[in-house]
């Protein structure tokens, strides 16, 4: 069966992005995917996109990140909800604004929730008034059960592309750290685990030089040397590739509940093992003891980090190529598609 899909993307960053950007990533594989399927895709992204799509914009260019204004979210999926009687089922990525306009339409929406855009414990209001106003996929069971009383759509794992992260089995002996180098991602507790062990690490990513600079400065930047503490920013898709597949494993000791961890697909892609704290999806993204381990104290965290040797690449990439691929995710959302459009 064969559907006409629109596919909602925000305007901060192309799609695909041309760098960091997991979300755009995501719904650009997706996108690309279901018109090699022959379903009838247009994507609402800016216009520096690029697709097989119909592309459809209002932006001409990325806004960026640091430009984000709600009125630009708002003006970009009203672009897409404005042709909201062409399609069987809209497909929303741009959080609460997509969320909004969904009621005003006869058309199924789906919101993938990329994040915990509504949470009833800091936002019960708009929890309550939004929890009918569309069907919601949810990335990772997790993330469902705390967010029990939304519409349910279903659980679709997102997807990395397996064709760029190539499998490397040889691997040198550092740890990697990468993501939002912030305290709630846990790179102080990684570094702490380095250092311990006597074993460089590189940390790499992203930080937000208004709320998070006093943290970064105050508990990162006096640790990093250069040499066993290496810090990196955001860097290019090629060395960020190299640091995944010459790691000897990604610490990933996050302290909070995150719906998907993206960074460890990607590694485990490439044949790293991860070693995250008991949190959020991890169970349900990291295979015990053979694409890594799951740690639920410092202690046991320390202690699977010099046991990483134990875990074979190639496990770690069938194991990615089974769960995660962008053929399992695709498969995914045709199945939710088919049951909203029905329901």
């Amino acid at each position: 069966m064969k559907f006409k899909i629109a596919q909602l993307a925000a305007p901060l960053l192309s799609t695909p992005p041309k760098g960091y950007g997991g979300t755009e990533r995501v719904v650009s594989m997706l996108t690309e995917e279901l018109v090699r399927r022959g379903h009838q895709v247009t994507l609402y992204a800016t216009r520096d996109s690029r697709t097989r799509a119909d592309l459809k914009f209002l932006y001409r260019k990325a806004v960026g990140i640091n430009n984000y204004k709600p009125i630009i979210m708002l003006t970009q999926a009203a672009r897409a909800f404005d042709d909201a009687d062409d399609f069987d089922v809209i497909h929303n990525h741009e959080a609460e604004y997509g969320i909004t306009l969904s009621r005003f339409v006869r058309t199924p929406v789906l919101t993938t929730l990329h994040n915990d855009y509504l949470n009833p414990r800091r936002r019960k209001m708009e929890f309550g008034f939004f929890k009918d106003s569309c069907y919601y996929a949810f990335i990772s069971r997790n993330q469902h059960q705390r967010l029990r009383g939304l519409k349910y759509g279903g659980v679709v794992y997102n997807a990395t592309d397996t064709a760029r992260y190539r499998l490397k089995e040889e691997k040198k002996d550092y740890f990697l750290f990468l993501g939002n180098v912030y305290r709630h991602k846990g790179p102080h507790i990684a570094i702490r685990v380095a250092k311990r062990l006597g074993t460089k690490i590189y940390i790499t990513g992203k930080y937000d030089k208004g709320k998070q600079e006093k943290w970064f400065e105050k508990y990162i930047r006096p640790q990093i040397d250069g040499k066993r503490i290496i810090f990196h920013g955001i860097l290019s898709f090629r060395k960020k590739l190299e640091l995944y597949q010459n790691a000897k494993a990604l610490l990933f000791p996050i302290q909070w509940e995150e719906p998907f961890g993206l960074v460890m697909i990607e590694a485990m892609a490439c044949g790293t093992p991860v070693v995250a704290y008991n949190r959020g999806s991890v169970p349900e993204i990291v295979k015990h003891g053979e694409t890594g381990f799951i740690a639920n104290t410092y202690d046991e965290f320390l202690k699977y980090s010099k046991r990483v040797d134990e875990i074979e690449p190639k496990a770690c990439r069938r194991w990615v190529e089974k769960k995660f691929s962008i053929r399992a995710m695709t498969d995914g959302y045709e199945k939710v598609y088919k049951k909203i459009i029905k329901g």
